[in-house]
């Protein structure tokens, strides 16, 4: 008999350890999975960081530090939607999206300021897509400073908000090499600094700023990126000595770079900026010379034509004192016709072009500073803005100039302003200037060289030779030329029937009559033109100023209006050479020698009398404008009230807004999900089918908060029993059994398994709650890597 043993007792799989520790982390990074790692936060610190350092090149194109303020909100709200994208491991594309969002929520009330902010949403969003596509060109083609409270503050806007949401995104790159993964969000704040540079001028807010402490920064990050992912070797030092190897080396390295930034560059070569390229110069030698016009503002004793202006009232000036001379248009270029306007004919002079200006204007000029204001009368109308001075800034207060204040145009080196869209009788505006100190005398050293005038001028050397004497100053002889003109010449206006036979106009022919008669008769519009030449003959630079003397009671008429002469001394500065110095006030003989009758063929003859232009060759597009008006609204549409009260308003704005950015992006998570469900249910292999259906209710469970992992070292059968469905283990040995088996799958097999699939599915939404169910529709959970 055979005896056998009992079976030995079955042994107890061991108990598993309790690990309090562990599970308490566990818990507290379950309870705060929303918590960015420390590693984020340093990169969201440097990217702030860089970033703020590189938008402080935009300060010399804005007036004040508005930019900045709203540029810095841009970066930080980039950084923390970038960041939180990051953390969070859903697509960097949603980057982007966060800030196109915030973008456009956001920036009617930063940016928009003088518009409704958000109402109507159609509006302000247009406005915010034509200042983002076109607002680099207005910055570009817009005399520096601009505004810094106007729309163009979308552009720091947008650049931080990119820069912000890309840097972060670039954080997370997981492919390449090392230090291509190290370098690359540093290389978005590169990008950032570039176009900082090229929207700027041509000389850098601050050198130690912008090239040695940003660069610091930037390699810091660097330096701090790459020493995450670098393998200790044996017998190096440790953390804590290769990071003050680090920062010793950046210390040093900007150390050596400071001397060589700030001081090693060559102030003669200028950045390379796109303000050079785009910015071309205003065409302002199609409007017609003021001052061929110039009798159009004379006593016409009996009878005068309509166009007369000399009782005429044309503007009102308040805020400054009786005398001064209000410029119309700087005329510095002459090409034998007439005295006109131009861009580039000062020499050496790189602000000699007509630009567009903001409120604020960078004019530093020593003199008095006054605060005035102006209003056209009836008897102004033009492209020529009156101006005293050198403007500090300006405000269009009408609201018609208000609307065209966008095509106003500035010359520095002239102190002339023009509005191409027109001026017109009842426009009012405000500015600040400063009437610039001194005068020119004989005494004064003149500058130079002179423009394409002396050129022009060449007709008049025998006059310049002769009448400046032996005087041996090029200053002195300007001004000896001047009291000849004064003590030989008369005065007219060519009006009386007896002085007739002066002609108006400033041609060569014109002038060259002027000179060479034995009565030199004229008034401004020939001495101003004549003395211009003579000086720039001589070889000082001078220029001719249409304009007028403010009178007693401000109200500036016709019969105020006048023309001077300005020169070019040793400073660079312009200074008034007034008409009482070159002009007197004694009328000719009433009956002129018979031998003045007779030398009118011997000379040029003189040319038939220019009539006056009329506003219709400078104001054709403003005219017609109006008449246009006129005809397609002859009478006053009422003003419609708005079609919503104000609380239903601000509720539509600041609640149906919000919530419908949210139903757009739920609605874009849905459809994401359901083009996933597409791709993965039309893969052309029936396993990868399979698979696919498999994973999509994997994505299914953890999207309704079941706590299945994910991830290629968990199998089907483990994810199985995490779910809340009795079907899963059969499903999972299902998928299983058709992935590895040795045929690959029927097509009805894949089919049948997504019906099963899909019906499992149901059956889980069914035994969730309505609002775990609206959560798992949009939640994102599922598209975050385990």
């Amino acid at each position: 008999m055979t005896i056998t043993a009992p079976p030995p007792p079955p042994v107890a799989p061991p108990r598993p350890t309790p690990n309090p520790a562990g599970a308490a982390s566990a818990a507290v990074r379950e309870r705060r999975w929303w918590l960015p790692r420390r590693v984020r936060l340093v990169d969201a610190g440097f990217t702030a960081t860089a970033g703020a350092l590189a938008l402080t090149g935009l300060a010399p194109s804005f007036d004040g530090y508005q930019f900045l303020v709203v540029g810095l909100l841009g970066l930080l709200l980039g950084t923390a939607a970038g960041m939180f994208v990051v953390h969070l491991r859903w697509p960097r594309a949603l980057s982007l999206v966060a800030a196109v969002a915030v973008f456009y929520l956001l920036g009617g009330v930063l940016c928009l300021r003088e518009v409704p902010a958000i109402w109507p949403v159609p509006h302000t969003w247009r406005l915010l897509t034509d200042q983002l596509v076109f607002g680099w060109k207005d910055l570009l083609t817009t005399l520096p400073p601009v505004d810094g409270r106007g729309p163009l503050l979308t552009l720091p806007w947008a650049l931080g908000l990119l820069a912000g949401s890309g840097a972060m995104a670039a954080t997370s790159w997981s492919s390449g090499p090392r230090w291509l993964r190290a370098i690359a969000p540093a290389t978005v704040l590169l990008a950032l600094w570039a176009v900082v540079i090229l929207l700027g001028l041509d000389h850098p807010q601050s050198v130690l700023v912008q090239g040695v402490v940003f660069s610091v920064v930037l390699l810091a990050w660097i330096a701090v990126r790459g020493q995450r992912t670098a393998v200790d070797l044996a017998g190096s030092t440790g953390r804590i000595g290769r990071g003050a190897v680090a920062g010793a080396l950046l210390v040093l390295a900007g150390t050596a770079a400071a001397p060589v930034a700030l001081g090693g560059a060559d102030p003669s070569e200028q950045r390379v900026i796109l303000r050079d390229v785009i910015d071309r110069p205003f065409d302002v030698g199609r409007y017609p010379s003021p001052l061929a016009s110039f009798r159009r503002y004379v006593e016409v004793p009996h009878n005068p034509p309509a166009e007369n202006l000399y009782t005429t009232d044309l503007f009102s000036i308040l805020g400054v004192p009786e005398g001064t001379l209000v410029r119309f248009a700087t005329l510095d270029s002459y090409d034998g016709k007439v005295w006109g306007a131009s861009n580039n004919a000062i020499p050496g002079a790189s602000d000699d072009t007509y630009q567009r200006v903001s409120s604020t204007i960078a004019n530093p000029v020593s003199g008095d500073h006054v605060e005035v204001t102006v209003k056209l009368g009836e008897g102004y109308s033009g492209v020529w803005l009156p101006t005293v001075g050198a403007l500090q800034g300006i405000r269009f207060r009408s609201a018609d100039l208000t609307a065209e204040a966008d095509s106003f145009r500035y010359n520095l080196a002239t102190s002339a302003g023009v509005v191409p869209a027109g001026l017109r009788p009842g426009d009012e505006y405000s500015f600040t200037a400063v009437i610039p100190d001194g005068d020119v005398d004989a005494d004064s050293v003149p500058g130079g060289p002179v423009g394409a005038a002396g050129t022009a001028a060449a007709f008049l050397q025998a006059q310049a030779s002769e009448w400046s004497k032996d005087e041996k100053t090029l200053m002195k002889r300007v001004f000896a030329v001047a009291d000849h003109l004064r003590e030989e010449g008369r005065y007219t206006d060519g009006v009386a029937p007896a002085e007739q036979i002066y002609h108006a106009g400033h041609s060569q022919g014109r002038l060259a009559e002027f000179v060479n008669s034995p009565i030199i008769a004229g008034n401004d519009e020939q001495y101003a033109a004549t003395m211009a030449l003579l000086a720039n003959q001589i070889g000082v630079p001078a220029r001719v100023v249409m304009g007028a003397v403010v009178p007693r009671n401000g109200v500036v008429r016709g019969s105020d209006v006048a023309a001077w002469v300005e020169i070019q001394v040793s400073d660079g500065s312009w200074r008034t050479l007034p008409t009482s110095a070159f002009m007197g006030t004694q009328r000719p003989a009433k009956l002129p020698p018979e031998s003045q009758q007779n030398v009118g063929g011997t000379n040029v003859p003189p040319p038939a009398p220019i009539p006056p232009p009329t506003t219709a060759g400078d104001q054709a597009d403003v005219d017609v404008k109006a008449d246009k008006a006129k005809t397609d609204d002859p009478k006053p549409s009422p003003e419609k009230g708005p079609l919503l009260p104000g609380w239903a308003r601000a509720l539509l704005i600041y609640g149906g807004i919000p919530l419908a950015v949210l139903g757009l992006l739920a609605a874009g998570i849905i459809v994401a999900k359901a083009v996933r469900r597409r791709l993965r249910r039309r893969s052309p292999r029936t396993s990868t089918q399979v698979a696919g259906a498999w994973r999509e209710l994997v994505d299914h469970a953890r999207d309704l908060g079941q706590p299945v992992p994910a991830g290629g070292v968990v199998t089907r059968r483990e994810q199985s029993v995490q779910m809340a469905s009795a079907t899963a283990p059969t499903l999972a040995r299902r998928a299983d059994g058709y992935v590895f088996g040795p045929e690959p799958p029927p097509m009805s097999a894949a089919d049948s398994f997504w019906g099963d699939v899909t019906a499992e599915r149901r059956a889980m939404s069914s035994s969730a709650s309505r609002s775990r169910r609206l959560l798992a529709a949009v939640s994102l959970r599922t598209f975050r890597r385990s």
